[in-house]
């Protein structure tokens, strides 16, 4: 490593935007957006006070910043530090009622989730200025940071695969957005790049299904596509890690030619095109037909198994992906009969139900409408409700291996039935098989409407209007199935 490419220097928060920031300070397009919370910040302020207390004549450190210094471009980009850096700004802020130095301040934040976080930290620190406005000037002259600037990128990324000091810990999503921005690459494609950051930051701030992320993104990688892809056969079907996400989906992902175009393979959602590209806020055209694909991301004529390309098409196919989520299982502008009868269904039965059954139970709907459309989904749906909530009379209590027993010891792993059918009529039929539900439905002794498993009961009944589950499979005939979806 060349001493000339990386500075170590330790400096205040004051010295670190006059004397040591030959550049502006900027945020640049691959950074996820401000998310310190209310505990954090107020973790921040009480430890703030207490240096303020009693600091001995020792400055108050608050870990590594690492900068890229971008001389083409002339910013210093902020690689790894932006949460304590935005958090501090805000203070400084509030207490003096301007920017450190406004011609070396150019963070800026697009996202309405920073908006908002941003407007939240505001608050938290008005209630404190009229106590530490005397102590301003002392206070950022002694916030001490050590501040590491590298004149190479990716140097400077080889730092960003780690977790700072005090900052927010990256979800693998973070080194996916990072690592695919890069790819993306050269001044040229610029346009590509922060069309593909502003993709990713719609994405990001949908609302979570499960509630165990704190953004959209890592449930998306996580709950859907890293187990759609890897669930496969009944050998090796385990729950992923950070650095499974992070092998599948950057490892494993195949370069790029062009930043603007991407490859498409033969699928049912695909048969005539042979590549995609992207037109800047203009939406997308296939070739060589020249086809006009819809602008609809759900639409994107990719398969959840396939081969994904670096930078647009991991963008492009992770925005199909979460579209096509919330378009089955949250969109009001829905029209399709089918899927309205399927959502209700799932809000009256599943929404509620244990969390390691409604993971498997959304993730084989997802597999199934990206195979299938919404063709036959309720009949689909219904089926797929009377295997998996036998588990659910079966056990009082789940455990997350559940599902995973569920696909290893069955016939053939349900997952992989979806994903190779040619048609919905042979996944349903799959389900219809399983052979072990009939005696658990008719051996049951569940009180309705107590405790979980009673709860399940009460809700599974009240859809069909009936009274008992003695011939639940009879229930699921088309002429039931036609005046639910009417």
């Amino acid at each position: 490593m060349n001493a000339q490419e990386v500075t170590v220097r330790v400096c205040s928060f004051n010295d670190l935007f006059t004397k040591e920031a030959i550049y502006p300070i900027a945020i640049d397009t691959y950074q996820r957006p401000y998310v310190w919370d209310k505990d954090k910040v107020q973790e921040l302020i009480h430890d703030l006070n207490d240096y303020l207390s009693d600091n001995k004549g020792l400055p108050y450190y608050m870990g590594n910043v690492l900068l890229h210094q971008h001389n083409e471009k002339q910013k210093l980009y902020i690689i790894d530090g932006q949460q304590r850096l935005t958090t501090l700004s805000i203070l400084y802020f509030v207490l003096l009622g301007k920017f450190p130095d406004v011609d070396k301040m150019a963070m800026e934040y697009h996202s309405p989730l920073s908006a908002h976080n941003i407007k939240n930290t505001q608050l938290l620190f008005d209630e404190i200025k009229e106590q530490w406005r005397s102590k301003a000037e002392f206070l950022f002259s002694n916030i001490s940071i050590t501040c590491i600037t590298t004149l190479e990128e990716d140097m400077a990324f080889t730092f960003f695969d780690t977790q700072n000091n005090r900052g927010v810990k990256l979800n693998p999503t973070d080194l996916l957005k990072a690592y695919h921005l890069r790819a993306i690459g050269n001044a040229e494609s610029f346009n590509i790049q922060v069309n593909c950051a502003s993709r990713w930051e719609k994405l990001q701030s949908y609302n979570t299904l499960f509630g165990q992320k704190r953004d959209f993104a890592a449930e998306l990688f996580h709950q859907f596509l890293w187990r759609a892809r890897i669930w496969r056969g009944q050998r090796v079907i385990y729950r992923e890690e950070d650095t499974d996400v992070l092998h599948e989906f950057q490892k494993s992902t195949l370069p790029n030619e062009s930043p603007d175009t991407i490859p498409l393979y033969p699928n049912p959602n695909n048969t005539l095109g042979k590549k995609l590209s992207i037109r800047v806020n203009q939406g997308y055209t296939i070739q060589p037909a020249n086809i006009e694909s819809s602008n609809n991301s759900a639409h994107l004529p990719f398969t959840l198994r396939q081969p994904i390309n670096d930078g647009l098409g991991f963008f492009l196919f992770s925005e199909k992906y979460a579209d096509l989520v919330r378009w089955l299982l949250i969109d009001k502008d829905v029209k399709d009969c089918e899927i309205k009868a399927f959502r209700n269904f799932y809000d009256q039965v599943w929404s509620n139900i244990s969390l390691y059954l409604k993971e498997l139970f959304v993730l084989s709907t997802v597999m199934y409408y990206d195979k299938f459309g919404s063709t036959k989904l309720l009949e689909f749906s219904l089926w797929l409700d009377h295997v998996l909530g036998a588990i659910r009379v079966e056990k009082q209590y789940i455990f997350k291996e559940a599902p995973l027993k569920f696909l290893k010891e069955s016939d053939n792993n349900l997952l992989d039935v979806i994903s190779q059918a040619f048609r919905p009529e042979e996944v349903i039929l799959f389900l219809r098989t399983i052979n072990h539900t009939k005696n658990t439905y008719q051996n049951e002794k569940i009180e309705r409407g107590k405790g979980v498993q009673g709860v399940y009961k009460h809700n599974v009944l009240s859809y069909y209007g009936k009274a008992d589950f003695a011939k639940k499979a009879g229930w699921i005939t088309e002429e039931f199935i036609n005046v639910k979806r009417n």
